[in-house]
């Protein structure tokens, strides 16, 4: 895409990225096994037990999306053509990868205690396993979103070039969760609540998010300048509108519905600066781990 030769995104990159970033790599070098292994956990541990495992990670997304579509498209007439089962899946898939990257790293320090005290390892590798493993869960939702694309197919072509781009996207999405996911992984060590407040806050946040809804369903007109604010502030927002114009709205032509009009540099630009805050506060309050963990 021409926006990674563009000089604005060239001089954002130099100036904030890439120190960031060559700093993280670093990091990420000296614990490359033992965040391989965590990730190879996480995923093991979320499914154990499970009579079909992994599968889980693909019916997730598809059965979330027929409850929404039942209250929303059925009982509420939200559902305006046929193509609404991947207008919900579409926002699922990327507010449930924020959803699970955070709320996994929240308690991640506190529940690897003896591994911290125990062995000299980097807090940080915690958090970017969990994120990790959330962009595993990712790619395999993807499947869901295929087997979508193949029942709406009268209007949605599957085999698209368009596609594609959303793999730019996930390292900005990576990032936003990492840097999120390092701030509440700190305030768990000193604030257990955390984890409770952040639960009610997920819920406020999923519906100022508009993965089932549609500006136009609003109703009033200052209700719709009220929301179109609230979502230029909310980066899960933002994330997800470029996510669906790309799988939704560029094939059925209606990108003129968007909440935000967004672009992939916002999402860069969204995604390192919460990763080099989180990092920030991350850094400052590690010091003191070891006494509250």
């Amino acid at each position: 895409m021409n926006i990674f030769k563009s000089p604005k995104f060239s001089a954002f990159i130099e100036e904030k990225a890439k120190p960031f970033l060559v700093k993280q790599k670093k990091e990420l070098a000296k614990n490359t096994n033992i965040v391989i292994e965590l990730v190879k956990r996480g995923i093991k541990l979320q499914y154990r037990n499970s009579a079909i495992g992994v599968i889980w990670t693909i019916l997730n997304p598809l059965l979330n999306m027929f409850v929404m579509y039942i209250v929303f498209g059925t009982i509420l007439k939200y559902n305006d053509d046929k193509t609404y089962l991947l207008y919900l899946l579409c926002g699922n898939i990327i507010f449930n990868t924020m959803r699970g990257a955070t709320s996994q790293s929240l308690t991640s320090l506190v529940y690897n205690r003896g591994l911290l005290t125990k062995n000299k390892i980097a807090y940080n590798v915690f958090p970017l396993a969990c994120n990790l493993s959330a962009i595993v869960n990712f790619l395999f939702s993807f499947i869901a979103l295929i087997v979508v694309m193949l029942i709406v197919s009268i209007q949605v072509p599957v085999f698209s070039r368009m596609i594609w781009l959303t793999i730019p996207m996930l390292p900005a999405l990576f990032l936003f969760n990492y840097g999120m996911s390092l701030i509440l992984s700190a305030l768990y060590v000193f604030f257990r609540d955390v984890m409770h407040f952040y639960n009610v806050f997920l819920t406020l946040w999923m519906y100022f998010t508009p993965i089932f809804y549609k500006l136009k369903n609003l109703g009033s007109l200052w209700q719709e300048i009220v929301m179109k604010l609230v979502m230029k502030l909310n980066p899960m927002a933002h994330f997800v509108e470029y996510f669906r114009d790309i799988i939704y709205r560029v094939k059925i032509g209606t990108l003129h519905e968007a909440t935000v009009d967004t672009s992939l540099i916002t999402l860069y630009i969204i995604g390192l600066s919460f990763a080099i805050v989180g990092t920030l506060v991350f850094s400052i309050t590690k010091r003191k781990f070891i006494f509250s963990i």
